[in-house]
């Protein structure tokens, strides 16, 4: 691998969990490559962070947990090597979380609020809505970290606290955050002093000992203090770091000034090398994020020469995670764009490209100055969320499930279970404007109890799992005392993803196709075939499948539909109040991650002629296998949504033929889509390079194709990591493309 000595390849592939663990898990603690003597056991560790709790039990959580922290970054094992140029953490199989946030939050949901755990779990048993506490979308303020270190969070924690009098709950904050960042100043210490022993890790001995007690100086010093916060946050404070920050925006004065003292470009793009490749071994399945690009003050690009130097090294190292989103605004260079638009037809295909426009637009109608939204992170898969907000929840809810329950009275349509609110018998809608005025009240009904439900346990996210590391970086949460679960955060926000958008346009275009306008047959006859999943009527079925009046064609009966639902769910969802402690509003978006296959498996048949149990439409995109009229009318219909009215993600899951995108007309043709999208309004497109005969291959011979990426929902994969059931799906897709 370039930049990448091959023993050092080796070492850090196998740093964090053994390879052969498909898709990787960065929750697994690996203990071969660790010295005993340079700490403890890690399972010893877990015991005897609950042994050491029952002394503290008289202590706020925020200072129980701190005190855990403490006690895993004294006693964790630790590894510098000259193989490497970042130490290893032997705990990252989350302690933390493993022992006081599964106890606290076990005590919540069983003792507590053990109703709502019930809701709760009905709703997800069931394919309606999955929800859970959220402590995965987390972005610390990164421009604070870079300019004030460790060490400087910790004096500005402490000046806080100082400002005024406090209630014992604020100084118990204030006293979680000194005990946490005094622990991770004395874990690199810990780590300098190890390096400074090993022979051949100089470099790392100087830089950790520098980022001890100073902000980073160096390129290489910001790198480590980005890896070692992620590190610590995520495995073992027990919270996501769903952005590695706008890269190139807040690293290039460091790459700068290195240059400008004389460090060459080779070093600097190896010292890259090295921080991407952590993150490759590390191998989370949804992939890590990190953002490029955006505006300036003056709007003017943050595209620099490091940007440039951050494709390139990414791309000759043929990896796939971290992944890469592309903040596209008028003053992005199009060579940049096409740089990486050509990164994505030749395989290396973790990019997404994200709207500047957009996204601020929608930020300012929901409240943001023009600043805050300029700033916006880019997190997860495509959401975003202005700098210094503690935005919760994917909670996604099946929009086939209100359906079904139109259709069948009330019950569910797989089971046959009264889902709460009863509908009229299906002989009783004469006109389709009744059946679709029920179908939203079950909508309704469905978004009002998720949202009961959700903001029920909200209310205990920091109670379960406070939060020291983050709330460090929010001046809101200093200013407030108050933990960034807990409602310190500048934005408090709460999100619903309405998920299958793409299926439930169809299946509503159908029912009025054939029902209504047609009148081919009754709907009484048509939820005769759904409950019977088509059996006796796949002519009927192939029939539904073959028409062309399908969202993702930019045609008019689906297309409404979809634009109709997406303003509707807004309207009734954004702004709405969430849990009182955390005082926020909620929002939507319409992301689905895995849920187009683990609820599709729990939604019956419906009237697109999509079978029981088959998967569901991804994000904003047409069925799979139904975007027949190709990529311009896909964008054509997607961009009928307005994704300003909500401040979530609406999602293009594009797919192109090879044939489509070759040579320099190919890849005009791939910027001219690109632009026409984002000129449209759109928001989030990532792009997928494929044909059905490489991808049927691919599937028969595995052993030839162990390089080929797929794009996934938000993130990528390996082809041959993901199960033939989701292979399959891809390969219709191919094969509708034109």
């Amino acid at each position: 691998m370039e930049y990448i000595k091959p023993q050092d390849y080796e070492y850090i592939m196998r740093k964090y969990h053994d390879p052969k663990i498909v898709n990787g898990n960065r929750m697994i603690r690996k203990d071969d490559i660790f010295d005993p003597s340079t700490g403890m056991d890690g399972d010893l560790i877990r015991s005897e962070i609950l042994r050491r709790d029952k002394e503290f039990e008289h202590l706020p959580h925020p200072v129980r947990k701190a005190k855990a922290f403490e006690f895993v970054l004294k006693n964790t094992r630790i590894s510098c090597t000259p193989l490497d140029l970042f130490p290893a953490i032997n705990s990252i199989d989350r302690p933390v979380n493993g022992t006081l946030t599964d106890l606290w939050s076990s005590e919540v949901f069983t003792e507590i609020i053990p109703e709502v755990a019930k809701k709760r779990a009905y709703y997800e048993d069931a394919g309606i809505v999955t929800m859970w506490p959220d402590y995965d979308h987390s972005v610390p303020v990164w421009d604070r970290i870079f300019e004030l270190g460790f060490s400087g969070l910790l004096n500005e924690s402490e000046k806080a606290r100082k400002k005024r009098p406090l209630t014992d709950d604020e100084d118990a904050f204030f006293e979680g955050i000194k005990i946490t960042y005094t622990a991770i100043i004395d874990l690199v210490l810990r780590l300098a002093e190890l390096a400074k022993n090993t022979a051949g890790s100089e470099k790392l001995a100087k830089a950790l000992g520098n980022i001890a007690h100073n902000a980073p100086k160096t390129f290489y010093e910001a790198l480590l203090v980005d890896y070692l916060y992620f590190m610590l946050s995520e495995h073992i404070e027990g919270l996501q770091v769903r952005s590695l920050s706008n890269f190139d925006r807040l690293l290039y004065p460091f790459y700068e000034n290195d240059i400008q003292n004389g460090i060459t470009e080779d070093e600097l793009r190896t010292d890259l090398a090295y921080f991407f490749l952590q993150f490759t071994a590390i191998g989370n399945y949804w992939n890590q994020p990190v953002f490029l690009g955006g505006c300036k003050e003056n709007d003017e690009t943050e595209i620099n020469e490091l940007s440039y130097v951050f494709l390139d090294v990414y791309d000759k190292m043929n990896i796939y995670n971290p992944k890469i989103q592309i903040k596209v605004a008028d003053s992005t260079p199009k060579d940049f764009i096409l740089k990486a638009l050509d990164m994505i037809r030749h395989g290396n295909n973790s990019i997404v490209f994200v709207s500047d426009s957009t996204m601020r637009k929608a930020l300012v109608r929901a409240g943001a100055t023009e600043e805050e939204a300029r700033l916006c992170n880019v997190k997860g898969c495509y959401e975003y969320s202005i700098q210094g907000s503690m935005s919760c929840g994917m909670n996604y809810l099946n929009l086939l499930k209100p359906l079904e329950y139109a259709l069948h009275e009330g019950c569910d349509g797989v089971t046959g279970e009264f889902a709460g609110r009863k509908s009229p018998k299906i002989s009783e809608y004469t006109t389709f404007e009744d059946f679709y005025a029920e179908y939203k009240n079950q909508l309704c009904y469905i978004i009002d109890t998720a949202i009961e439900t959700v903001n029920a346990y909200e209310d205990y996210l920091a109670y379960i799992n406070p939060q020291s590391m983050l709330s460090a970086t929010y001046p809101a949460c200093l200013e407030k005392g108050i933990d960034a679960l807990g409602g310190g955060a500048t934005k408090n926000g709460s999100s619903l993803a309405p998920g299958f958008i793409g299926d439930l346009a169809d299946s509503l275009a159908m029912i009025k196709k054939y029902v209504y306008d047609k009148k081919e047959v009754t709907l009484s006859e048509f939820v005769a075939m759904l409950d019977a999943n088509y059996d006796g009527n796949e002519l009927f079925r192939r029939k539904l499948v073959a028409d062309r009046d399908k969202y993702g064609n930019n045609k008019e009966l689906p297309d409404s539909f979809a634009k109709d639902i997406a303003s509707f769910i807004a309207a009734y969802v954004c702004g709405r109040p969430n849990s009182k402690k955390r005082g926020g509003k909620w929002n939507c978006s319409f992301h689905v991650a895995r849920m187009s296959y683990d609820q599709g498996e729990l939604t019956a048949a419906s009237p697109n002629g999509r079978l029981r149990g088959e998967e569901l439409s991804k994000n904003c995109s047409s069925s799979m296998g139904q975007n027949r009229e190709g990529a311009t009318a896909a964008i054509l219909s997607i961009t009928k949504i307005d994704a300003s009215e909500f401040t979530g993600d609406a999602a293009l899951d594009l797919g192109l033929l090879p044939s489509a995108v070759k040579g320099d007309d190919g890849l005009e043709a791939m910027y001219g889509l690109l632009m026409t999208f984002i000129n449209r309004g759109g928001h989030a497109m990532h792009i997928n390079v494929f044909d059905a005969d490489t991808l049927r291959d691919a599937q028969k011979n595995p052993d030839k194709y162990q390089d080929l990426q797929i794009r996934v929902c938000g993130w990528n994969v390996r082809w041959n990591n993901i199960d033939k059931v989701e292979q399959d799906g891809f390969i219709r897709q191919a094969e509708s493309l034109v």
